[in-house]
């Protein structure tokens, strides 16, 4: 019962920003700690700062008005920095913190991705997100998405401006001895439909990180090029996967039609179910139709010549 009593007396003063009703967030102090189950006196630093990340990321996602959610997404960016700066930091795993924000690390662990969203209102999002090298260097990533109204395919961005989104998945590459790292992310930022997004990141001989480039090779209505990146816009709310298929060396999606016909307005597309995907080739993805079969069955047909017993 004393340890009950003295676990109640913590939390309170632990959570002393929220006002008596605890109903509402009035401030934030980036130096308070979430109290956590274990004696803190047993917890290495590193596992001090993620409880409070963990903390502040509840705040930003769960606040009751839009200003405290942002109150709380700069609570969380503070000591995000603080973390970041911390030895050690790249090769702690913050299992707790995952669960809340995507982190990936790149295939050969040469950089991590932390990233996340926050949604403002009904429609609005936006995204954040910080490339931390393994020497210890962070980049933070400013989102740019809502200022491409059109040609999103075809951008370059250098340094710390990005197409927002929610990474997922990251493919690892090599163009004349050079790594080329290609993710794979999600962006919802818009009125009525969705995007999908493959994004080839690397670094120029200035060291600066480049999202974008000439990788993909595309044929719209008989022409042919190359794009930056690759987007597949759909409707909004429908179920749309794109994904990295490990064994068959593929990027794999849901081939996507119009509802009423009409090609130019992407937030009509809903999945036909077929699937397109990417496929390397040594220098491009190159897009293929139909990349997996699918066999219609006659009334009476078995799925299989030999059903499995």
């Amino acid at each position: 019962m004393k340890k009950n009593i003295i676990s109640i007396l913590l939390i309170l003063l632990s959570v002393n920003v929220y006002s008596q009703d605890s109903t509402s967030l009035i401030s934030f102090n980036p130096e308070l700690k979430p109290v956590h189950s274990e004696d803190i006196s047993k917890l290495s630093p590193m596992q001090i700062l993620e409880d409070s990340l963990v903390f502040f990321a509840d705040s930003m996602y769960f606040s009751l008005t839009p200003e405290n959610k942002i109150s709380g997404s700069y609570a969380f960016i503070n000591t995000l920095k603080k973390v970041l700066k911390t030895q050690g930091s790249f090769k702690y795993s913050f299992p707790k913190l995952k669960e809340q924000i995507s982190i990936l690390n790149a295939p050969d662990k040469s950089f991590k991705i932390y990233n996340w969203e926050i949604i403002r209102g009904t429609v609005e999002r936006r995204y954040y997100g910080v490339v931390q090298m393994s020497n210890g260097d962070f980049i933070p990533l400013i989102d740019a998405s809502d200022q491409i109204i059109r040609g999103g395919s075809d951008s370059v961005f250098v340094g710390n401006r990005w197409f927002g989104c929610l990474y997922y998945n990251i493919i690892q590459k090599e163009i004349a001895g050079q790594n080329v790292y290609f993710l794979l992310g999600w962006n919802a930022n818009q009125m009525n439909s969705e995007r999908k997004i493959i994004e080839p990141f690397g670094f120029n001989s200035k060291s600066q990180n480049i999202f974008g480039a000439p990788l993909f090779n595309y044929n719209e209505k008989g022409k042919y090029g190359l794009s930056n990146r690759y987007i597949l816009e759909y409707q909004k709310g429908a179920k749309v996967s794109m994904n990295y298929d490990k064994e068959t060396d593929q990027i794999i999606f849901d081939h996507c039609e119009s509802q009423i016909g009409d090609p130019a307005k992407k937030y009509t597309y809903i999945p036909d179910g077929t699937y397109d995907g990417l496929r390397w080739d040594g220098q491009n993805w190159k897009v293929y139709q139909n990349i997996i079969q699918i066999t219609e069955l006659q009334n009476g047909s078995a799925p299989m010549e030999k059903p499995i017993k």
